[in-house]
């Protein structure tokens, strides 16, 4: 899948020391650093729907940069689309950071990568980019995975205020806490969320999960109602996690140029 896993499993073979290891994956990295390499099918399908037109996977039906289908997302997200491929490619090194047998210091290397690229999706777009509420709590989700719990929680307050009804922002944090055993904690979280998205079933269980009763919540009206009163088909949605089966949660940022 990618030469940095065959890499590091010769290291660990040979026993060679960390130091030459690091340096040597650094030389390899700088090689083509930023955008992974034989992105699979697999991996494709695992991204946001719009990763198939952007660079990286050129190996995917109906990609292309300038196809029908690019257009219709660039017609949806704007000018920020022009980035995307930096989240794509996060995405992707999320992925292989989880699988059960990518050695830990790979994992941290794929974890950072794609750290990174989210950053550069963030400070490469405009501050109305409608995905910058997902983005940061993707940002968040890799922090937890790094046990950077502090710059999580940077990132997923980011989001919510952002989007106070964007869900994921609460969810994840508050699963972080309850795992913490900071229950009272993760359960203002979840009320907060609740508030704003009085129908999130994710932040709805969590709630019960913590002694409390969805029902009891006093939704935000106002806030609500003055964003129900805007023509949904103007605003192009965010694309949300599905709520059906709750995601359990577990860079330093990019330069601004181009990679």
């Amino acid at each position: 899948m990618h030469s940095h896993t065959n890499f590091w499993s010769y290291c660990s073979e040979s026993r060679l020391p960390s130091l030459v290891c690091a340096l040597s994956l650094a030389w390899i990295s700088n090689s083509a650093i930023g955008r992974p390499t034989n992105i699979t099918q697999g991996e494709t399908a695992m991204s946001p729907p719009y990763c198939i037109y952007k660079d990286g996977f050129e190996d995917s039906q109906a990609s292309g940069q300038f196809s029908p289908g690019a257009k219709h997302w660039q017609s949806i997200l704007g000018d920020g689309f022009r980035t995307l491929h930096h989240y794509c490619w996060a995405h992707v090194s999320m992925q292989r950071a989880m699988r059960h047998d990518t050695p830990r210091n790979l994992r941290e290397h794929y974890l950072g990568d794609a750290v990174a690229d989210d950053w550069f999706v963030i400070k490469n777009t405009k501050s109305d980019f409608i995905l910058l509420p997902e983005v940061y709590t993707h940002i968040g989700k890799l922090e937890l995975m790094r046990s950077r719990p502090q710059e999580a929680n940077k990132a997923f307050a980011q989001a919510r205020a952002l989007k106070p009804d964007y869900w994921p922002a609460y969810s994840h944090w508050a699963e972080f806490l309850i795992r913490a055993g900071q229950r009272a904690e993760a359960k203002q979280v979840v009320k907060s969320g609740l508030e704003y998205s009085p129908k999130a079933k994710v932040l709805q269980e969590q709630y019960r999960l913590l002694g409390g009763n969805p029902a009891e919540i006093v939704p935000k009206v106002k806030t609500i109602q003055a964003a129900e009163s805007v023509d949904d088909s103007s605003i192009p949605p965010i694309i949300e996690e599905p709520e059906a089966d709750p995601t359990p949660v577990g860079a330093p940022p990019a330069a601004t140029t181009d990679r």
